[in-house]
């Protein structure tokens, strides 16, 4: 390549034409001389215009060429400034696979100087894993084939990995065909990303412990809360440690659901509202055969409105349990979720009961601490409300937007 460079520079086809023509003038003169018996000398006019015309034409040959190499130096080191300003490795690499040129870029990447790099074929590169794939993938990018933002993974001269994102471009000077690479190191995003989902693993296995914790513990809260209920033989205090006892299921079913689930914020509020069913139901089981229609479509809601959600529909519940179906043998409970296009959440409570008393007025207004926390838990949810009581039964239906509240539980997922 240097030698073809070298016989191409216009030092050297001037000097060729110069002796191309010096030698052609006093060879034919000489011929010619012998020919005709006429003698031959240097000093002949006629041979020493000729060689002052090749001088002057040789000269202007080696001008006009040395312009030439200027604007194409000139040109070269205007290519070379820009590739040396960007903070990119790039490698122009021959048909052949041979390293052409590298920029400042990849010496501080790699750690090879040009002496060491240029000249040497690109799979001085590569490592034995990767092998194979780059001879594979630089036939494919010299016919033309892209492989936009690829990633790869080279050892530099110390034998460290790097971590690379790989453009490519291919470049025709007349016979020579070029292939360009840009390389990007994205070795220390790929550090900081690794870094972050490790902590982001450590974090959620943290809460996701810490939810199996709590459950844990309202479990054993509960538990002790049941033995009470059995040993304790007066019927009104018997039924407030029912009542604390179900809302304590209800929180703890849904931090159950979290532990078991792949995300620790969203809550699948159908299957947490079949989970307090089933725990209410095996609450009341002794107390009165009741059944269960649930017509739940599959939705899920964040954990800082499951929470609120979760607890209105088990202080509804239960007071239908204790209260509705005094005058029947078996009853039943409706509950019905649905979601509209915008988003909204409907919940529709109903039972076959003796509808609730006469003198309730309004939620807001009723004395008793269960419907109390259904309106702060309601006004939490800035959820609309609606009781449809008769003596046939009572329905209680309310509706929310579903958002992603902010909370403790909300900072891991969107």
């Amino acid at each position: 390549m240097k030698f073809k460079q070298i016989l191409l520079s216009s030092k050297a086809i001037a000097f060729m034409l110069l002796l191309f023509g010096y030698g052609w003038i006093i060879t034919s003169d000489f011929i010619a001389a012998s020919i005709n018996d006429n003698a031959f000398s240097l000093l002949n006019i006629q041979i020493l215009k000729g060689l002052l015309f090749v001088t002057i034409a040789s000269v202007g040959v080696y001008a006009l060429l040395y312009l030439k190499d200027k604007e194409l130096e000139q040109r070269r080191k205007y290519t070379d400034s820009i590739l040396e300003t960007i903070d990119v490795a790039i490698l122009v690499i021959t048909e052949k696979g041979m390293i052409d040129r590298v920029n400042t870029a990849f010496k501080n990447i790699f750690g090879y100087t040009r002496k060491e790099i240029v000249g040497r074929h690109f799979s001085y590169l590569l490592s034995d894993n990767n092998y194979e794939r780059g001879y594979h993938d630089f036939q494919k990018l010299l016919e033309g084939q892209s492989f936009p933002n690829e990633e790869w993974v080279i050892n530099d001269k110390s034998g460290n990995s790097i971590s690379l994102i790989l453009n490519s471009e291919t470049l025709q000077d007349g016979d020579e065909k070029y292939l360009i690479l840009s390389a990007m190191d994205i070795t220390d995003q790929k550090q900081t990303q690794a870094k972050l989902e490790h902590s982001l693993v450590e974090k959620e296995v943290l809460l996701s412990e810490i939810h199996h914790r709590v459950n844990n513990n309202l479990a054993i809260i509960s538990g002790l809360m049941q033995l009470q209920i059995y040993e304790e033989e007066n019927p009104n205090l018997k039924e407030k440690l029912v009542n604390c006892t179900t809302r304590i299921q209800a929180i703890g079913s849904i931090h159950e659901l979290l532990y078991e689930s792949n995300s620790l914020s969203q809550l699948r509020f159908d299957k947490s509202i079949k989970q307090l069913v089933e725990n209410l139901h095996d609450m009341y089981d002794q107390l009165q055969a009741t059944d269960f229609d649930l017509n739940l479509s599959p939705i899920t809601i964040n954990i800082n409105q499951g929470v609120p959600a979760c607890l209105v529909i088990n202080e509804i519940v239960t007071n239908a349990l204790q209260h509705a179906f005094s005058t029947r043998k078996k009853g039943l409970i409706s509950i019905d979720l649905s979601k509209s296009e915008d988003e909204v959440l409907t919940l529709t409570i109903s039972d076959n009961g003796k509808g609730l008393p006469d003198h309730f007025t309004s939620i807001s207004q009723n004395g008793s601490l269960g419907f109390q926390l259904v309106d702060t838990l309601l006004k939490q949810l800035e959820a609309e409300h609606e009781v449809d009581s008769t003596k046939q039964g009572t329905k209680f239906t309310f509706s929310f937007k579903k958002t992603s509240k902010k909370g403790s539980s909300s900072s891991f997922e969107n």
